[in-house]
């Protein structure tokens, strides 16, 4: 009986937990992703810019550089900070896997018991 109990009482409390913390986050990221991504859309076509970034990259290694300069200084500001933003938290999130790839790497029995607990 009292087990069961429990059950019921932790399940609610993770179903508040749920409803409080993780819908709006799940809400929120994919409402930013939307406007984002129509933002994105709306400012350039993306299809054009990596066709020609691969054209210069197949004839010339080096003008890489010059071509993502002149890209950039061509951009209206609105885009260049939706730009640097998406890089920025490409940025962030590159370092935490990163991070996690590196402690796993070292302690590799802590992957294994946290798997096995599930």
């Amino acid at each position: 009986m009292a087990n069961d109990l429990k059950k019921r009482i932790m399940r609610r409390v993770y179903g508040i937990w749920f409803v409080k913390r993780v819908i709006p986050m799940a809400g929120g990221s994919a409402l930013f992703m939307g406007i984002a991504m129509k933002e994105t859309a709306g400012r350039f076509f993306v299809a054009k810019i990596f066709s020609n970034f691969m054209e210069v990259a197949g004839t010339n290694a080096w003008a890489i550089p010059n071509f993502i300069a002149s890209a950039l200084n061509k951009l209206e500001p609105s885009a260049l900070v939706l730009t640097a933003g998406a890089g920025l938290v490409g940025f962030v999130l590159a370092v935490k896997l990163l991070r996690s790839i590196r402690v796993m790497s070292q302690n590799p029995g802590m992957v294994r018991a946290a798997y096995a607990k599930k």
